[in-house]
């Protein structure tokens, strides 16, 4: 796997090599052209992450939250329309990310088409109990995509039907609107990292207001192991009462290149949406919102980090805030009006 890990660096650009094996599908512009496409397509995403996917994060992580408590392989070439773009985006571009993800994501690079569309399903890395994932869409005739598309999509692990939710977030990645590139997080509770799994993904839906149905398929092999071996944790152990009465206790927090998250226990159902706000001892300050819920469990993710936002390696204290705002109960308009729960409090890293 490491040898494979050292070549799929190759691939993390968002340009197209042109001096590879195989047909070129797109123009090949000079180095300063390619570099300042790159540039835009990149503020642009960053630009419109922070003002939309904070707010699609929260949107979804409310819907799992309140839901839970009720609750053919082709390689771009020849054989495809050449009017299909050939793009390369890595999975730290789709999420806004500064770091390098390269050591642990799988490239995979593999395309599906029927009824008009190409979906290619770029790359994927495995996390505890998750599986994110980066697609570009596009119609196989080249024309511009009408309208933001989402998916409709089963997700298996080892030939067992197994996430129970996804989140995540979708950008234009040219001017001419042509290619689609969509970022989702699937939730897999059972997910083990340190083992090799066989993944399908199989694609039934696409399209916006007008769907489309259709079959688009991937099958993979893929591991987290090197992200888990490289994921801190620190306890945090504090307890907390919500307004209901429910008890609430802050577990641990996470940190890895890919997230950073705080995992959460309750002693019964909670009609509560958590959110932490944190600082640490170095001035990075961070707000962790709920990205997860079941019954009793869950976990809040950093919002901020998609924007440089991340408590740091090096800090050696965190002061953490717990804050709640209640799930409604007939609008379904989610509240922004948090209420502090208990003190702050510090934990040492």
């Amino acid at each position: 796997m490491s040898m494979n890990r050292e070549a799929y660096k190759l691939a993390n650009k968002i340009r197209t090599d042109c001096r590879t094996d195989g047909d070129c599908l797109m123009e090949c512009p000079e180095d300063m052209e390619m570099k300042r496409y790159e540039t835009n397509v990149l503020k642009e995403i960053r630009k419109e992450k922070k003002e939309g996917r904070k707010s699609l994060g929260k949107m979804t992580a409310a819907a799992c939250a309140a839901a839970a408590l009720f609750m053919g392989t082709t390689v771009f070439g020849s054989e495809v329309h050449a009017a299909v773009k050939q793009i390369t985006w890595s999975i730290s571009s789709a999420l806004g990310l500064s770091g390098d993800l390269a050591d642990y994501r799988d490239v995979i690079q593999t395309s599906s088409t029927d009824k008009g569309y190409v979906i290619t399903l770029q790359e994927a890395i495995v996390a505890e109990k998750k599986l994110a994932v980066n697609y570009t869409i596009q119609r196989e005739d080249g024309q511009p995509l009408d309208q933001m598309l989402s998916l409709s999509e089963s997700v298996y692990v080892d030939g067992k039907r197994s996430s129970v939710g996804a989140g995540g977030g979708s950008e234009f990645l040219d001017e001419e609107q042509t290619v689609l590139g969509m970022e989702l997080t699937y939730e897999i509770p059972d997910l083990d990292p340190t083992l090799e799994h066989e993944f399908r993904i199989e694609v039934s839906e696409i399209g916006g207001k007008d769907r489309v149905k259709g079959s688009w398929g991937f099958a993979f092999t893929a591991d987290g192991e090197e992200l888990f071996v490289d994921t801190k944790h620190v306890p945090i152990d504090k307890e907390f009462t919500l307004p209901d009465g429910v008890t609430l206790i802050l577990e641990e927090l996470t940190m890895n290149e890919l997230e950073q998250t705080i995992i959460y226990r309750t002693d019964a159902p909670a009609e509560y949406i958590l959110q932490v706000m944190a600082e640490d001892n170095a001035g990075n300050q961070a707000e962790f919102g709920t990205r997860f819920a079941d019954k009793t469990s869950g976990y809040m993710s950093n919002e901020e980090i998609i924007f440089d936002g991340r408590i740091s390696d090096d800090a050696s204290v965190v002061t953490m805030t717990l804050n709640a705002v209640e799930i409604p109960k007939e609008s379904g308009q989610m509240s922004h009006d948090y209420v502090q729960i208990g003190e702050a409090f510090e934990i040492k890293l």
